[in-house]
């Protein structure tokens, strides 16, 4: 059985705030983190080493490809047999013109991220590179025209989390409250009719 991942209940606080001090500047000195977390600066630099090894973190450059000279940016979904998926999934990780891929659930079996040249250099992709993989019945291509967000806020995203959740919560907690039937009350009069019926 294959090994699952270690999930956020893996990190404790100082994990956390480590690595928000990294999502800026993923080169900032230990030394500079320690002093702003006032911790130790051993200790930083063996919560970094961990996080790196255990594949928690990535340090790496994130470019912009248009200023590379790849101003095409596109989104593919496949449609894959399943009986050929593992094959597939290796033929596209292979491919240089590939940045991400992703293995979804839907009408679409992968998703996949691609930065290119041109229209030109697009059309070679998808009719040579892509078109030559056995396995692949289906593709839809989205030209990406602009990206107005991208982050890598990551302790935002959870306490945006952690806020959705508490918000539900709160209104379940509400809405069972307004549909509790209230106890019935029972006159003076119908408990005295009561008494002398019995």
């Amino acid at each position: 059985m294959e090994k699952e991942e270690p999930t956020g209940l893996d990190l404790d606080e100082l994990d956390l705030r480590i690595i928000n001090e990294l999502q800026d500047d993923g080169r900032k000195p230990s030394t500079e983190i320690a002093r702003r977390l006032g911790v130790p600066r051993p200790t930083v630099a063996r919560r970094i080493e961990r996080l790196v090894s255990q594949k928690i973190i990535t340090v790496g450059v994130f470019a912009n490809s248009r200023r590379l000279g790849l101003p095409l940016h596109v989104m593919i979904q496949l449609v894959v047999e399943p009986q050929k998926h593992e094959a597939v999934v290796a033929a596209i990780v292979a491919l240089d013109e590939v940045r991400w891929v992703g293995i979804a659930t839907g009408p679409y079996d992968l998703l996949i991220e691609g930065v290119l040249r041109s229209n030109e250099h697009l059309q070679r992709f998808l009719l040579k590179r892509l078109g030559a993989i056995d396995g692949i019945r289906g593709m839809q291509t989205a030209h990406i025209l602009d990206v107005p967000k991208i982050t890598f806020d990551w302790e935002r995203m959870r306490r945006a989390g952690e806020a959705v959740t508490t918000a539900e919560n709160d209104q379940v907690s509400s809405s069972q409250k307004r549909t509790e039937p209230a106890s019935p009350k029972i006159e003076r009069g119908d408990r005295m009719e009561e008494e002398k019926e019995s």
